[in-house]
């Protein structure tokens, strides 16, 4: 009786073995525990297979950078009054200037924002339709301040073409001489706008010159006293700017 008992219990944890045996394969591989807890590992940079220069050379360059400009060039001005066509009057005057600005990377230039500001000559001219001579026209403390938007577009690397305007305030000393006698207003300004274009040349990496044509116009200005005037002119500029002009003192 004995042995026939323990002959039926191996053949017991025989099949039962078996039958263990094919439910584990049924489900599918053995699960390692052994890795929780552990941090997963990280998926690959996108800049891994790259060498080190080309990542420094795609940050090298700032999507934006500051600069200063300086500014000279004739002013081909005249002066104009809308109530009284005979009180006109054109002088060639010296202009001078700066502006300071921020310029936007883009694929074929840049975008220019900037603050500038502008000195030009004393006015001086007779009337062209006066019937007496050395009756003229006398503007003093002629300025003007400027809000501009440039667009350069690069033809090649080094030389490009740009374009663009601005608006602001514009003021000056209105005089006027007449038989002799000079007589002066008080300063005056008005609402000021420009446009313009020119070519532009890229020296150096920080240090680009260019030449341009502008168009400026003072609106009209009516004081007591005096005829309504307007100042416009026609300004060939010659520009040097310099980019990133306080990189020095990052030091």
């Amino acid at each position: 009786m004995a042995r026939s008992i323990m002959r039926a219990a191996v053949v017991a944890v025989v099949v039962l073995g078996g039958a263990g045996m094919a439910r584990a394969d049924e489900l599918g591989t053995e699960i390692d525990l052994s890795t929780f807890g552990r941090e997963a590992a990280k998926p690959a940079s996108v800049w891994d297979d790259l060498p080190l220069e080309d990542v420094a050379r795609r940050f090298a360059t700032a999507p934006r950078r500051v600069y200063i400009s300086g500014m000279i060039g004739p002013s081909f001005a005249q002066v104009n009054s809308p109530a009284d066509s005979a009180l006109l009057s054109e002088d060639t005057l010296f202009a001078a200037g700066g502006a300071i600005g921020i310029a936007f990377e883009r694929r074929n230039g840049r975008l220019r924002l900037e603050l500038e500001g502008m000195g030009r000559d004393t006015y001086d001219a007779e009337f062209l339709a006066t019937p007496t001579a050395g009756d003229t026209t006398i503007l003093t403390n002629n300025w003007s301040v400027m809000q501009n938007a440039w667009r350069d577009f690069m033809l090649t690397e080094r030389f490009g073409v740009y374009g663009g305007g601005g608006i602001g305030a514009g003021g000056y000393i209105l005089g006027e001489q007449f038989e002799g006698q000079k007589a002066y207003a008080d300063p005056a300004a008005s609402f000021a706008w420009q446009f313009g274009g020119g070519l532009l040349w890229e020296i150096s990496n920080r240090l680009t010159f260019d030449v341009g044509y502008r168009y400026f116009h003072i609106d009209t200005i009516q004081q007591a006293g005096a005829e309504p005037n307007q100042f416009s002119a026609s300004e060939l500029m010659f520009t040097l700017r310099l980019y990133e002009p306080f990189r020095a003192w990052r030091r």
